[in-house]
């Protein structure tokens, strides 16, 4: 199991229909995520700045390429998210791992 620390930045003002839209993904999508190993997945905000944490089964490159290869799944959401996020290359990021503490292990790299 992998987990990764990513963070996103939305557009001004974009928040609470963000959020909304959130509620609950199209099922199409949260299949495709699961087939593509995705574990669980989480996003918190602060402010207009979102961070994930994302449990895959094979890393996020493994899950980004089995995403990429089933195309397109639903052009609508795709349009409604492109609406809200920002897509400047500066506003995503796989965020680097500075400690855990998992049980009785604890350092800068998980177990």
């Amino acid at each position: 199991m992998h987990l990764i620390g990513y963070r996103t930045r939305l557009r001004p003002g974009q928040l609470a229909r963000y959020t909304a839209a959130h509620a609950r993904i199209p099922e199409p999508i949260a299949r495709a995520l699961r087939a593509a190993g995705v574990i669980e997945w989480n996003i918190w905000s602060d402010g207009e700045t979102l961070f994930h944490t994302i449990r895959t089964t094979d890393g996020l490159d493994a899950m980004s390429e089995a995403m990429a290869s089933l195309g397109p799944i639903d052009r609508h959401w795709d349009e409604l998210i492109a609406t809200m996020v920002d897509d400047a290359a500066e506003s995503a990021a796989v965020l680097p791992l500075v400690w855990h503490l998992d049980g009785d292990e604890q350092g800068p790299d998980l177990p």
